[in-house]
Order: C-alpha cells, then sequence, then structure tokens
C-alpha cells in the first residue's frame, strides 16, 4: 500500500512556533508578495470566525477585523520540516515528500517491521509528533491515500481497502484535487462539487465520445 502523512496548514504552524499564543487567535498566513492578495492556511479560531484559505483579503479583514496577517517564513518552514523528516526517517520510513507537510511511502517493509499498515502508521504519526496534530492515510493509491489523509481527524490512521476506494472518495469534495481557482470554478457551474461527480462526468464524456 502507499501511506501519506499529512500536516495540515504546515508553512502557517511553522511560522508560529516561535509565536504559539497566536495559534489560539485568528490568524492567517498572508499572502505571498507580488501575488493575488488570497489568504493562506488560517487558524482554527479563524476558521470559526468566517475565514478561510483563498479568502481575499480584504473580504477576511472586513469578516474578522481582529484577524492576524502572519508574514510567511520560508526558513522556519525548511527548519521544520528537515526535522519532522529526520524523525521519520530515523524510525525507518524511507518517505518520499510531496511538499512540506506532506509525505508518502510504501508501507511493504514497514508492515514486517512494525507488524502490520495501521501499526506501522502509529509509530509514524509518532515520530512527526503530536504537537503537529499529523494524520494519516493508507489505500493503494497514492491520490487515495492522500484523501484519507486529509479526511483524518489529528492523530488518526484511516486505512482504505481497495474495494472500498471509489465509494469512499465519491463524496468528497473537488478541492482535493489539485486544480487552479478557475478549474474550480468552471467544474462547480457543471454542477461538479464532489470527487464523485466528477468521475461521472468523465464516464459521460466518455460515452459520448
Amino acid at each position: 500500500m502507499i501511506a501519506c502523512i499529512l500536516i495540515p496548514a504546515f508553512e502557517l504552524r511553522a511560522a508560529l512556533r516561535s509565536r504559539p499564543r497566536l495559534a489560539l487567535a485568528p490568524a492567517a498566513l498572508a499572502p505571498e508578495p507580488g501575488t493575488e492578495p488570497l489568504l493562506g492556511p488560517v487558524t482554527a479560531a479563524a476558521q470559526a470566525a468566517g475565514i478561510h484559505p483563498g479568502m481575499r483579503m480584504g473580504e477576511a479583514l472586513a469578516t474578522c477585523p481582529e484577524l492576524v496577517l502572519v508574514e510567511r517564513d520560508p526558513a522556519a518552514v525548511e527548519q521544520e520540516w528537515e526535522g519532522v523528516l529526520r524523525r521519520l526517517e530515523d524510525a525507518g520510513f524511507a518517505v518520499e515528500p510531496e511538499q512540506p507537510g506532506a509525505v508518502t511511502f510504501e508501507t511493504k517493509g514497514v508492515e514486517r517491521l512494525y507488524g502490520g499498515v495501521e501499526p506501522a502508521l502509529e509509530r509514524a504519526l509518532a515520530a512527526v509528533g503530536s504537537t503537529w496534530d499529523p494524520r494519516a492515510g493508507a489505500a493503494t493509491r497514492r491520490f487515495a491515500a492522500l484523501a484519507a489523509a486529509s479526511v483524518a481527524r489529528a492523530g488518526q490512521a484511516l486505512i482504505v481497502k481497495t474495494e472500498d476506494e471509489q465509494d469512499f472518495l465519491a463524496p468528497l469534495p473537488l478541492s482535493l484535487l489539485p486544480l487552479p481557482a478557475e478549474r474550480y470554478a468552471e467544474l462547480e457551474g457543471l454542477g461538479v462539487r464532489r470527487l464523485g461527480d466528477l468521475a461521472r462526468l468523465l464516464r459521460l464524456c466518455r460515452g459520448i465520445g
């Protein structure tokens, strides 16, 4: 199987390591310089105030005037990510970094080491450390493993069997796909909001073709 370890909002979490009090306040990662004024990841308190990633900065500040914009800290991201990778490798995981906050690895070798897929994932979560609220997913396909990790709770390992993958993926939001914002808008205009909707649309297009 393919496993994924995911740390949501890693860039924001890394930037807040030196400002832990802000982790409990409405805060969001500031837009990248020279790009559209769209927010990055946000804290749970910001979400509760109606703020979400990708929201325009002006709209967000109007919605939540006390919102704190956290400057990006690439050096902190690199340092913290290297630490996470080192701990996973020291625990015996040959990980492939996807991006800061997400890694994948084959479970075959570590299944023997730790006595199964679930114990291996639990060991990987422990290696990352509970302060990062990591979650894990495993499936026969990389995307399904990432999707499983995306919907798992903090500290949870979610394993999707091959025969259950289609049913598991169908109700999940389209936002799990790495698409540009305009592509999401086009698909939503066609009534496609979930992965199952997209699968049905693709089957229909193949049938017409």
